[in-house]
């Protein structure tokens, strides 16, 4: 499937929240496009340091995830999610938060639901 090439100025233009992510990109954020059967179905993007790692699932317009993850050697486990409908919000909460053992950073791990399965 070809899909068209435009300029990082004319997606800025056409969608402004995507601006939020040329920001995290130029603060080093490694990007990755998610697809199934080679269809593009979203944009994952993430940023690990030695204790944790941030990470942004943007699916369409009105759907994102983010969610930080504790290194196993910190506790591991997922500390902080959001499923949003505002990519900017959903962004600047995650890279808003303060890095484990800092006053404020979120610690309590979220545990999977019984109904979940790896």
């Amino acid at each position: 499937m070809s899909h068209e090439v435009i300029s990082e100025a004319d997606a800025v233009a056409r969608f402004p929240e995507l601006a939020e992510l040329v920001v995290i990109r130029e603060a080093g954020w490694g990007f990755h496009l998610m697809t199934d059967n080679d269809d593009v179905i979203g944009i994952a993007a993430s940023y690990s340091r030695e204790q944790y790692t941030d990470a942004v699932f943007v699916f369409d317009r009105r759907h994102v995830l983010g969610i930080r993850l504790v290194a196993d050697e910190y506790g591991g486990g997922v500390v902080w999610f959001r499923d949003g409908v505002d990519l900017v919000e959903v962004v600047r909460e995650l890279v808003g938060l303060p890095a484990p053992g800092e006053p404020g950073a979120p610690s309590l791990v979220i545990r999977a639901s019984s109904l979940w399965t790896p």
